[in-house]
């Protein structure tokens, strides 16, 4: 018997292969089939995603890809989480066969044209929470879904503690809530895809709104994650136009994962975070962010092709930035403004929406910013813009001082003041003007419409009695 074992080996293994390849076939016949039955089990039986996971159609195939449409995700009190058109999904077939699935049984997932909400953890841990009624506008195509009502009528500690209080309740509640995602510690190696899809995250104070989503990542959460996004139209706490983040994500010698990230808003309206009513000249905003990601810090560039301000354009802005989870600094800024020179630097602080920017302006060309005014000289502007976390509360203050020049055909020595622009109020104060032999002090100093109106002007003698009057503004 050995003897015909030995010499029919070959023949024998081969009928078993050919067996055990039936039997597999067979199972993933029944798996294709049967793709609802098992795909209902599977879901009832896993414990990451709480709640029930049902679709309206499954179409699965022997390789291991399964196809779904109308995928819905409630959670346990029946409140929609998650809902998919369409999507596609592909499974290790071998945890099929064996009925062993598990974390790392799915390999990859799409999901197209859905709506995805997540809320952030003060630690960076990923819950999926239900949609806002913003994200209903997103779809709606409302016009308006973009804005954000902006934070008025506290002070900057109180918006510091308010800031501390809720994110200490929020620790607090999602300590004891039942959360809707809990990894707890297992694997997960996928691929992940988004395409087409809306997106909704909540961090701390801030919410974020986004269209177009297409997100590409592939994650292992035993070493680091790969990920490459890019979106359409953002709103909520800043307004733009899109989104780009690439970079990875390491899981591994920290028990916060560390970022190493390539991030760019694009065509942000300066407005859309309290910098002025009017003030919607767009700026990208290009960083490099490094570090843990519930801490995560980094530097890069701004940059605007222009800016108005009331009184003030700017043109080719650049500068650096910093930030550090809380505030963005503003350092090195440089810009052209009226044939001049501009340089600044300031801070943002995200959590108050306060900032404050101080600014020098070199030789700027009074015919240039005031092209009807009849003034011809060279101006140095130094000045503070402030907010207090709204753009109506938005201010400018500083003061200025010019070279020699003329006022239509009046040669002046030079025009001193100070001015104060708050809202669409612009007012000067404290307004010398020195001519040849004598100075002149006026308030009667004003720009409307880009003309300068100026006088009368009372000039008077040591004494103080009245020599003349210049009225400057007579043609």
């Amino acid at each position: 018997m050995f003897k015909w074992l030995r010499s029919n080996w070959k023949k024998t293994l081969g009928i078993a292969i050919v067996a055990i390849l039936l039997t597999v076939f067979l199972i993933l016949e029944i798996f294709s089939r049967g793709a609802a039955a098992i795909f209902n089990q599977a879901m009832a039986e896993q414990d990451m995603l709480k709640g029930t996971i049902t679709a309206e159609k499954i179409i699965a195939h022997i390789t291991g890809d399964v196809d779904f449409t109308g995928l819905e995700w409630r959670d346990v009190e029946g409140h929609l989480i998650l809902r998919v058109p369409e999507g596609h999904f592909y499974v290790r077939l071998w945890d099929v066969v064996t009925g062993n699935i598990k974390s790392t049984t799915l390999q990859e997932l799409t999901l197209k044209d859905a709506e995805v909400s997540i809320h952030l953890a003060d630690d960076m841990t990923v819950d999926f929470v239900r949609n806002s009624h913003d994200m209903q506008k997103i779809q709606d195509a409302d016009e308006d879904w973009q804005k954000k009502v902006s934070l008025v009528g506290k002070s900057e500690g109180e918006r510091k503690r308010l800031g501390e209080f809720q994110r200490l309740k929020r620790a607090e509640k999602m300590a004891k809530q039942w959360k809707n995602f809990d990894r707890m510690g297992k694997k997960i190696r996928m691929d992940l895809k988004l395409e087409d899809c809306r997106l909704e995250v909540f961090y701390k104070d801030r919410h974020y709104l986004l269209s177009g989503v297409n997100l590409k990542t592939t994650m292992n959460t035993d070493k680091e994650m790969e990920l490459a996004v890019n979106t359409g139209r953002f709103g909520g706490t800043m307004i733009g136009s899109n989104v780009n983040l690439r970079g990875t994500v390491d899981f591994q010698d920290s028990e916060v994962p560390v970022g190493d990230l390539w991030l760019s808003f694009l065509d942000v309206d300066p407005s859309s975070l309290g910098m002025g009513v009017q003030v919607h000249d767009k700026m990208t905003l290009d960083c490099h962010l490094t570090g843990p990601l519930n801490a995560i810090y980094g530097e890069g560039k701004l940059k605007m092709a222009e800016l108005h301000i009331p009184g003030l354009y700017f043109q080719e802005v650049n500068g650096n930035i910093s930030y550090d989870g809380e505030k963005m600094d503003f350092n090195d800024v440089t810009g052209s403004v009226y044939g001049g020179k501009l340089q600044a630097e300031g801070t943002y602080d995200f959590d108050t929406r306060y900032y404050h920017i101080h600014a020098v302006g070199k030789d700027l060309q009074a015919s240039k910013a005031l092209p009807n005014g009849h003034l011809y000289c060279n101006v140095t502007v130094e000045m503070d813009m402030d907010s207090k976390g709204s753009a109506k509360d938005a201010t400018a203050t500083g003061n200025f001082i010019s070279g020699e020049g003329r006022y239509r055909r009046l040669p002046v020595k030079s025009i001193t003041g100070s001015f104060r622009q708050s809202y669409h109020d612009l007012q000067f104060y404290d307004v010398t003007v020195a001519f040849a032999g004598f100075r002149v002090a006026t308030d009667a100093l004003e720009i409307k419409d880009k003309k300068l109106k100026l006088g009368p002007i009372f000039v008077k003698d040591s004494s103080g009695k009245d020599i003349s009057t210049l009225d400057l503004g007579r043609k």
